[in-house]
């Protein structure tokens, strides 16, 4: 990163520099980022929106954040507190180890509420970054016609390349009962975002999904021919059923990510989403480093299967599924089904 062109840091409105550091990368084993005092580029002292009462002959403000982020507002042994309650002038309650809550920040004058109210916003928002994913939203494809020619090519892959010098077995590929295609990532850290979340998808169902099906009814996704993730075909990680063109419903899955970007649940990653089942993905193995280092050769693949048909089906249901909750034979555990 450039030192002189920082990345910049909206959080309510406001800009903050963002200059990460070595211990900021590898922040889930050691200590969260601790901000330094010059990052702050937007006047802490401005007017601010945030409730302040009255509290004992002082000030406080009380405001909730998921639990999650409570490691990196407290910091290793208490360091990042004291930092801001010495550097605002404040004094900062944090509710206990996996307790829920609401944190309650106090002082002599608004100033110094205001300031430690930024700073933890900033906080917050530069962790939240380094959290991983723990939803998604997914449009199923375990439907049998589907799932047996899913298997008819995992078997003759098998048969064909399973074999050391293509470092193919059984471990690469998907379970037949999670094939789906995803929509976007999502962070939702606690019950409250949960709920925004399934708001949302009612939400966007009643205003994008329900009136664009009035006019494009019915679409259809038809998946034929594998593709990979990258240009080299001996040097695979990802090998993934291709989902053939269809206008409607490209804009369609856009239009419902863009909403989820525009409401502040999802990041937006592309311009447009890409649309593929994955099929085989080395961090499906169950060793920690064939799941970040091992790739496998494709090339036969790639030629051989260019243009297997593994059937279609009806876009009719949208999940938001969780992360890690599929068993064999069953899909993933979703917090909101929608049909349509």
């Amino acid at each position: 990163m450039d030192v002189l062109e920082p990345e910049l840091i909206w959080v309510n409105g406001r800009c903050y520099r963002f200059y990460e550091s070595s211990a900021w990368k590898n922040i889930h084993t050691s200590a969260p980022y601790m901000e330094d005092k010059e990052s702050v580029c937007s006047d802490e002292e401005s007017e601010t929106s945030i409730e302040i009462v009255p509290h004992n002959g002082r000030f406080k403000h009380t405001f909730y954040v998921p639990k999650i982020y409570y490691s990196y507002i407290i910091g290793t042994k208490g360091m990042m507190r004291k930092k801001l309650e010495n550097e605002t002038k404040a004094t900062i309650d944090i509710p206990k180890k996996g307790k829920d809550g609401n944190i309650v920040i106090t002082a002599a004058d608004h100033k110094a509420i205001i300031s430690a109210r930024h700073r933890i916003d900033l906080l917050v928002e530069t962790s939240r970054k380094k959290i991983r994913y723990t939803h998604f939203l997914s449009i199923p494809l375990n439907k049998k016609g589907i799932i047996d020619n899913y298997n008819s090519f995992k078997d003759d892959v098998l048969e064909k390349y399973g074999k050391t010098a293509y470092n193919i077995d059984e471990t690469l590929f998907q379970a037949s009962s999670k094939l789906h295609l995803t929509i976007g990532m999502l962070k939702l850290l606690d019950d409250n975002e949960k709920k925004q979340a399934v708001n949302a998808l009612m939400s966007c169902k009643e205003k994008i999904i329900d009136s664009f099906l009035e006019e494009a009814w019915p679409i259809n996704i038809q998946l034929q021919g594998v593709a990979c993730m990258n240009d080299d075909p001996t040097e695979v990680k990802v090998l993934f059923a291709q989902i053939t063109r269809n206008e409607k419903l490209q804009e369609l899955v856009d239009k419902i990510a863009d909403y989820f970007v525009d409401i502040g649940i999802m990041e937006k990653e592309y311009e447009t989403i890409k649309l593929h089942a994955t099929l085989m993905n080395t961090s499906f193995k169950h060793d920690y480093h064939a799941k970040f280092k091992e790739k496998f050769d494709a090339s036969e693949i790639l030629k051989v299967y260019k243009d297997t048909l593994f059937g279609e089906t009806l876009f009719n249901q949208i999940d938001i599924s969780e992360l890690h909750t599929a068993t064999k034979g069953n899909y993933y555990n979703a917090i909101i089904s929608i049909t349509f």
